[in-house]
C-alpha cells in the first residue's frame, strides 16, 4: 500500500471541514458524553470608560468543563488599577456558572499576574517566540467534593 503525503499551503474550507469532521467523529467515539462544539459558550467581558472606549477586554470559551482564556488586554494607562483583576474575576465567575471546573491559558509575559490570582504553571514551552517562555497555566474554579 502506497501512502502519499501532500502539503497544503492554503487549505480550502472543504479540506479543513474534512479534518474537523473526522476529528469530531473520533472524539464522539472515544468520549460519547462529551458535549459537541455547538454547545461551546464563547464570550467576552469588556471594561470601558465614560466615553465608551475599551480600556480592557478578555475573550473566553467554556467547553468540556473548562474555561479557556484566549485573548486578554488592558490599556497601558489602566494597568495596575485592578481593571485586569475585575475582568478576570468576572470571566471566571461566568465560566464556573457555565460548568467550568478549571480555567486555563497561555501567556508569555503575564505569568506573575495570573499567579497572583491563583493560577499554577503546568507547562513551559521555551523559545516561543525565540528567547522567551510560553507559560501554560491553570486554576481550579470548583473544588472537588
Amino acid at each position: 500500500m502506497e501512502i502519499k503525503i501532500d502539503v497544503l499551503d492554503s487549505p480550502t474550507e472543504k479540506d479543513k471541514g474534512v479534518l474537523n469532521n473526522r476529528f469530531s467523529e473520533y472524539l464522539r467515539i472515544q468520549y460519547p458524553n462529551l458535549p459537541p462544539e455547538s454547545e461551546d459558550k464563547i464570550f467576552m467581558v469588556i471594561a470601558h470608560d465614560e466615553a465608551g472606549d475599551y480600556i480592557g477586554a478578555i475573550s473566553c470559551n467554556c467547553y468540556w468543563d473548562g474555561l479557556e482564556i484566549d485573548t486578554f488586554w488592558v490599556k497601558e494607562s489602566h494597568r495596575g488599577k485592578k481593571v485586569g483583576s475585575m475582568l478576570l474575576e468576572k470571566a471566571e465567575a461566568i465560566g464556573a456558572n457555565n460548568g467550568a471546573v478549571v480555567a486555563f491559558l497561555k501567556t508569555v509575559d503575564a505569568k506573575k499576574f495570573y499567579e497572583r490570582h491563583g493560577y499554577e504553571i503546568y507547562g513551559v514551552l521555551e523559545d516561543r517566540p525565540i528567547g522567551t517562555n510560553l507559560y501554560h497555566l491553570k486554576k481550579r474554579l470548583v473544588k472537588h467534593a
